[in-house]
């Protein structure tokens, strides 16, 4: 269930049926999972270059992932660790 990005109403519609151990449970899911982003998108927040991201990856400044296809994702984490001073906002998808 994908709830980002929803009103209240559309939340509460949503759940309407759940019982509370399933709400538990979709709240311990929406709680622990941590957004990633890709090189280019902390590039474009923060007005870099995506080269110059990726040379952070590259010295081990900014902790990254590489995906089964070979992208690298950066978490949410690694950014703050790096930067204190970022604040990078989710878009409604």
């Amino acid at each position: 269930m994908n709830l980002v990005g929803k009103t209240r109403e559309q939340i509460a519609a949503a759940v309407r049926d759940k019982t509370h151990s399933e709400l538990v449970d979709l709240l311990y899911e929406h709680v622990t999972l941590e957004p990633h982003f890709k090189a280019q998108e902390i590039a474009d927040r923060r007005r870099m270059s995506k080269s110059t991201i990726l040379d952070l990856v590259k010295r081990g400044v900014l902790r990254a992932h590489k995906t089964c296809d070979t992208q690298l994702r950066i978490p949410l984490s690694a950014v703050r660790e790096w930067d204190a001073e970022t604040a990078l906002t989710l878009s409604p998808q």
